[in-house]
């Protein structure tokens, strides 16, 4: 059975690459909107929200580092923002939360800032 997210709205965090892009992409080929989120390359969200334009849907990419949670309440305003400008709507429907990061370093090797960084994106993100 094929899900159909017409006139649906998703979050899709770290949006713009690797399996969120993917995620992004299945979304608005079942009929759905997206907003993505990047942390620093706004080239691949630019590409992902163009792709996505491609399948005749909508979709807003917003700069979001989830390993800062003081940069939350600035988001949370700037979906606001959006919804109502390219929705018209105060809502939306779905959260992925995908955004992470990768450490290819040894356990010895790793540092207490490494450790924190993985769990504010991982944990608190």
């Amino acid at each position: 059975m094929t899900m159909k997210l017409t006139n649906k709205i998703a979050i899709v965090t770290g949006g713009s690459r690797g399996l969120g892009r993917n995620t992004a992409l299945n979304i608005a080929r079942k009929g759905g909107d997206v907003i993505i989120t990047y942390n620093s390359n706004q080239k691949e969200a630019d590409s992902a929200i163009a792709e996505i334009a491609t399948l005749d849907r909508r979709a807003v990419a917003l700069q979001l580092d989830t390993g800062n949670v003081g940069s939350f309440d600035n988001f949370v305003k700037q979906v606001g923002q959006v919804l109502s400008k390219t929705w018209k709507r105060d809502r939306f429907d779905f959260l992925v939360n995908n955004a992470g990061v990768g450490h290819h370093a040894a356990f010895g090797k790793t540092t207490e800032e490494d450790l924190d960084r993985l769990y504010n994106v991982h944990f608190k993100g």
